[in-house]
């Protein structure tokens, strides 16, 4: 078996982040969690924060470390999801307070230390707007020459999930995904194009219910109360399931497709604020700076999931 992946998740619980979370909490054996950032998105940051450490109490990992950041973007206000996710972003559910604080150390301190220091490269998972790896990048251009690889939940080929143009993640602080993509580091990028693909059938929430543990039912109550949002306004047959994708590929790359290409992000201040231009068909010559994913096995990808939902009450689904 091959050694855990050292990883950072940069996040904005949010009901799939919460979710993502899960995931990698139940491959203990897969990743080397180095820590949890947060930032302000879905909801704000002191909700985000709390709804991490959730996440970790619920799965029965104290020992996680959760970081705060950055609470908005670089340039403006923070457009905030709660119709998507709930006023607290755990939509459906009321969980105790956490017994778990959060660290000290501010997130981009954090990742800029560790990446710095860690005798392994590091993989950053990002599932939320950008800034605090944006800060880190900015403030220390050298974190990047120890970073395995940068997947990030993020951008869409055709439409925007927050504006018509835009997906959510870059619309909430395009500077900083504009930061990510001129770094030099080729991004693997699981935009809307997939994501949309990834729907909660009734058949297999049907199946998520029978495992009949505390955390499953945590994430069932979620999952049904977030899937009223995404078929009322995306036509789509369930709730979409945008950040476990990122999970889901450091766990079973096979289970995604795509190919090499040059991603543009658009910090103007007009409609397209935010909009991720994939240059597919590679018309306009110019450099790769990203691995862009249009396909997945949305039944293999749900298999893994339910797997792993299944640990955590020692199921076999």
């Amino acid at each position: 078996m091959n050694a855990p992946l050292p990883l950072i998740l940069d996040c904005d619980p949010g009901v799939d982040d919460f979710v993502a979370i899960l995931m990698i909490l139940a491959a203990s054996e897969r990743f080397n969690l180095l820590g949890i950032t947060v930032s302000g998105g879905n909801v704000p940051l002191h909700y985000t924060a709390e709804n991490a450490l959730k996440a970790c109490e619920l799965a029965g990992k104290r020992d996680v470390k959760v970081y705060a950041g950055c609470p908005g973007p670089l340039l403006r206000s923070l457009a905030l999801e709660d119709a998507v996710h709930g006023e607290t972003g755990l939509k459906g559910v009321i969980l105790p307070p956490p017994a778990m604080t959060l660290q000290p150390l501010h997130a981009v301190d954090f990742l800029i230390e560790t990446l710095m220091t860690s005798p392994q490269k590091v993989t950053l998972a990002t599932t939320g707007p950008l800034t605090n790896i944006a800060l880190a990048i900015v403030r220390e251009p050298r974190i990047l020459d120890n970073v395995e690889e940068i997947v990030t939940m993020g951008g869409s080929m055709h439409l925007g999930n927050i504006t018509p143009a835009a997906e959510y993640n870059f619309y909430a602080d395009p500077e900083a995904a504009h930061i990510l993509y001129t770094c030099g580091k080729k991004i693997t990028t699981i935009g809307l194009d997939v994501t949309h693909q990834v729907v909660t059938s009734l058949d297999w929430l049907a199946h998520l219910k029978s495992l009949e543990n505390p955390v499953t039912q945590v994430v069932l109550t979620m999952l049904h109360a977030f899937r009223e949002y995404d078929m009322k306004y995306f036509e789509v047959g369930g709730g979409v399931l945008h950040d476990p994708c990122v999970i889901g590929y450091l766990l079973n790359r096979s289970l995604f497709k795509g190919k090499d290409v040059h991603v543009e992000i658009d910090t103007s201040f007009s409609l397209t604020r935010g909009r991720a231009t994939v240059d597919w068909w590679h018309k306009r010559g110019l450099h790769i700076n990203a691995h862009v994913f249009n396909e997945v096995n949305v039944e293999g990808f749900f298999d893994l999931l339910l797997g792993l939902l299944a640990r955590y009450g020692g199921e076999t689904p």
